[in-house]
């Protein structure tokens, strides 16, 4: 079977112009599961870049299965306060879903009882969990987390692991 995602080589320099990235290669296939481990400025978000297509490498082969639908949940997101979003417009920035797949999708990610909330409003953990629910809503093939238990109290991050786990067994994405 072929992979969803394959890196090869893959070569790249952050912006002090310091070698990040150095002869990586990795494979994902679908039902799979990767991580990476590093320390901070070791290179993971530079690598999540390359693979969503946000950054070119300096070197290496990047290839996508051909159609491939990806779901990103970015490490971080910064609204500022005073912007009244509430959890229910944001999901439905840059998509078509209906308040129902909104709903659906934030009660896949136990994060259903906020849709109406402001999105500065929430916790760390819901506002995770509100960022991997707007992308479930593109029935992603591939499904990329850029530290997804960035902020969030340790109980939440067991917890957010064991939605992830399950994510892929119901999906049968795969997830990096």
């Amino acid at each position: 079977m072929k992979p969803l995602l394959y890196l090869a080589g893959m070569h790249a320099r952050g912006s002090s112009g310091r070698v990040i990235l150095e002869g990586v290669s990795l494979k994902l296939a679908e039902g799979e599961i990767l991580t990476l481990v590093g320390p901070n400025g070791a290179g993971k978000s530079t690598l999540v870049r390359i693979a969503l297509g946000l950054r070119r490498p300096e070197a290496g082969t990047v290839w996508r299965r051909p159609g491939l639908t990806i779901g990103f949940v970015p490490q971080r997101l910064t609204l500022p306060e005073t912007l009244p979003l509430s959890v229910a417009r944001f999901l439905t920035l840059g998509t078509r879903a209906k308040r129902a797949q909104v709903q659906a999708a934030l009660d896949e990610t136990g994060a259903g009882q906020v849709i109406d909330s402001p999105v500065q409003g929430i916790s760390g953990g819901e506002l995770q969990r509100a960022l991997l629910a707007r992308a479930l809503l593109r029935e992603p093939r591939l499904l990329v987390l850029d530290e997804p238990v960035q902020g969030v109290d340790v109980a939440g991050q067991y917890a957010l692991y064991d939605l992830i786990r399950s994510l892929r067994e119901r999906r049968g994405c795969g997830i990096l």
